[in-house]
């Protein structure tokens, strides 16, 4: 991997992130402003249905990325160009089984929320679903073109890309809304810049080469590549229903009220994520490099240096949070949705341990280690969606939050990490004492953002930015003085360069 290469494609990445963060903040109230908490909560739900569709991919887009890597870098290119051609034909199949599925969700819709929903709510779910299902439809035969370009590393266009289409959507969609046109104009939008970005995908794959060759499957490469892929799929199957079910019992027993106070506090988790795998994002090909070349303790190296790559910044966030959440939903959506601050706090807290260890993922998967992990998260995710549904009936939209941040640290935090010094070899005591050493100059900090809102109690614009501002800078001079090490120190000043 060019160095440049990367360098720039994770300050892309960190840019897409940080404009989508803004963006969102920005559009998030707008949206609901317009076209008020009823539509934003449909918004939110047929989302997540859109997810279990979008899992069909089987995490093939992993496997086809690994086995392309591994013939180019074995020089096997008509290999390569039977893989390419396999992987359409499979892809096309899964397109179809979408379809059949995805008219099936639409004729049971009113089936199974007429309770909770009006007739208005629900004509308006089943139109907003039936754009989102042809997106994600035509979205598996085009998914090959963009895992093509991603072995070929071309991270600056792939980033510059989602770039321009983070910046340009919102703001369609914000003419949109302003000049009247509803929900259904909004989310079709969306999907016309997606199609956009799968047509130049496609265009650019075949000017840098690609070819496609149709020729019957090789058996055994087709029976290894399923098995590979079936754990990957676990993993995606149980992100959706950790991240995506709770919308959809909350529409069940609640209503798209408890959906649109949910769904702000799971953004604040959506862009926690999103500043965690900027950098882990695009090490997978470096990763697998380094497992075929038995280079393990370099591996080592890369997750302990991005994991404390990734704490700095998620210490931030997260302790600015706990601080300053609760004066930001207020002044950002209003008081009626203060309890996002809770169903937040419920999630990222125990979110943080598995988004400072995401490389770890990338390793078990290079190494062909992750189907242990599939299996634990497999039951953690049933333990969690049948805790939702107990707790969501007894305490409310929040027994949701309650119920993942449980799952996370029983499976994620104390499973995973055991899994990583007994299997995975990955010298995670040493990473703790990293992370536990790094810890101590943020709890400084937090006692002094206490004693901020204790004398700046007003909630308001100008205190928000004083004490945000304020705590920024001293979370800032307390890491660098009390936790950062030479190589963090100088990849700053490299930055700045």
């Amino acid at each position: 991997m060019a160095k440049n290469e990367l360098k720039i494609g994770t300050t892309l990445s960190m840019m897409t992130i940080i404009v989508s963060s803004v963006i969102q903040i920005l559009y998030t109230p707008l949206y609901i402003k317009y076209l008020g908490p009823g539509d934003y909560g449909i918004n939110s739900l047929v989302q997540s249905i859109i997810g279990y569709i979008s899992i069909l991919n089987l995490g093939l887009g992993n496997t086809m990325l690994r086995y392309t890597t591994k013939y180019r870098a074995e020089g096997k290119i008509e290999e390569e160009k039977s893989l390419n051609g396999m992987f359409l034909m499979i892809f096309s199949i899964l397109m179809a089984i979408a379809f059949i599925i995805g008219v099936y969700i639409y004729f049971n819709i009113e089936k199974f929320f007429k309770v909770s929903f009006t007739i208005e709510e629900l004509k308006k779910t089943k139109a907003v679903f039936t754009i989102l299902v042809l997106n994600v439809i035509i979205s598996f035969p085009m998914g090959i073109f963009s895992t093509n370009l991603t072995s070929k590393e071309k991270f600056i266009y792939q980033r510059g890309i989602k770039l321009i289409t983070i910046i340009l959507n919102p703001i369609v969609g914000a003419i949109l809304m302003i000049n009247g046109f509803g929900l259904i104009a909004v989310t079709a939008s969306t999907v016309c810049f997606a199609l956009i970005s799968y047509l130049f995908d496609m265009i650019y794959a075949f000017k840098l080469g690609m070819k496609i060759k149709f020729s019957k499957f090789n058996n055994i490469i087709l029976k290894e590549i399923f098995i590979y892929s079936f754990f990957i799929f676990l993993n995606v199957l149980i992100d959706q229903i950790y991240w995506g079910t709770d919308r959809v019992i909350i529409a069940k027993y609640i209503g798209v009220q408890g959906i649109a106070i949910y769904s702000v506090g799971a953004i604040f988790n959506t862009l926690y994520m999103g500043f965690a795998s900027a950098v882990s994002g695009v090490l997978f090909p470096r990763i697998n490099k380094l497992i075929v070349e038995e280079k393990h303790q370099e591996v080592d190296e890369i997750f302990l240096k991005v994991g404390r790559l990734q704490y700095i910044l998620l210490g931030l966030i997260s302790s600015g949070f706990i601080l300053f959440g609760k004066d930001f939903i207020t002044l950002w959506v209003g008081k009626e949705y203060i309890e996002a601050y809770s169903i937040a706090l419920w999630i990222m807290i125990p979110l943080t341990v598995p988004l400072i260890q995401t490389t770890g993922i990338s390793i078990m998967q290079a190494k062909n280690m992750h189907q242990f992990r599939s299996i634990v998260y497999f039951i953690i995710a049933i333990l969690n969606l049948i805790l939702s549904i107990i707790l969501v009936k007894k305490i409310g939209v929040i027994g949701c939050a309650i119920a993942t941040g449980f799952s996370f640290i029983l499976g994620q935090i104390i499973v995973m990490n055991i899994y990583y010094k007994v299997v995975v070899k990955l010298d995670i005591i040493k990473f703790w004492k990293n992370i536990f050493h790094m810890s101590i100059p943020i709890a400084i900090g937090m006692a002094l953002g206490y004693i901020l809102n204790l004398y700046l109690v007003e909630v308001n614009y100008l205190n928000f930015l004083i004490k945000t501002g304020i705590y920024t800078l001293v979370y800032a001079l307390l890491l660098w003085f009390m936790a950062l090490n030479s190589y963090e120190k100088a990849q700053i000043y490299l930055w700045k360069k």
